[in-house]
């Protein structure tokens, strides 16, 4: 288990590393743009974005019908990721640390934690709904699966009401 490096910073916790998936969601810019709080100036924000492959459906071959996997067109995904990871980068605010992306391919709560552990984070900072609310309510959230399974703190975010935040500005 590697050693956190966080310092208490005033009334703040600072970390020199966090990771952030991105889907493009709302969630998902706020939670990043919480991360550039909570990053120290010389720290590292990895930016991950994941792209889930299409369930496997056994016996379709047999019935003359091509596997989603086969029709799977990741090299296009991949490049859609990318896209999503730029409009994110463009969205965050103004910061001084590092910033390393990354778009892999895999089931997001697993790739997450895989990530987070490769890359010895002191935390992940995801959103708390990402863009398939509906799934997550029926098989169980990403951050859920991310919260219970990571190797470090997970800092779930939830995403201001828009009602609240009018009422604030």
């Amino acid at each position: 288990m590697p050693v956190c490096s966080r310092l208490l910073i005033g009334e703040v916790l600072m970390f020199r590393s966090l990771l952030v998936p991105v889907d493009g969601s709302e969630h998902a810019r706020h939670a990043l743009k919480v991360a550039c709080q909570l990053i120290l100036p010389d720290g590292v924000l990895h930016l991950l974005h994941v792209i889930e492959p299409p369930p496997i459906m056994y016996g379709l071959e047999t019935m003359g019908v091509r596997s989603p996997l086969d029709t799977f067109p990741e090299q296009q995904q991949k490049q859609e990721g990318q896209a999503i990871m730029d409009r994110m980068i463009k969205s965050m605010p103004s910061h001084q640390c590092q910033v390393d992306t990354q778009v892999l391919v895999g089931t997001p709560a697993y790739v997450i934690v895989a990530e987070a552990g490769k890359n010895g984070v002191d935390a992940i900072v995801m959103g708390s709904r990402g863009l398939s609310d509906i799934k997550g309510l029926m098989v169980g959230s990403v951050s859920h699966r991310v919260g219970y399974t990571a190797p470090c703190t997970v800092i779930c975010v939830h995403d201001v009401p828009a009602a609240a935040s009018q009422a604030v500005a």
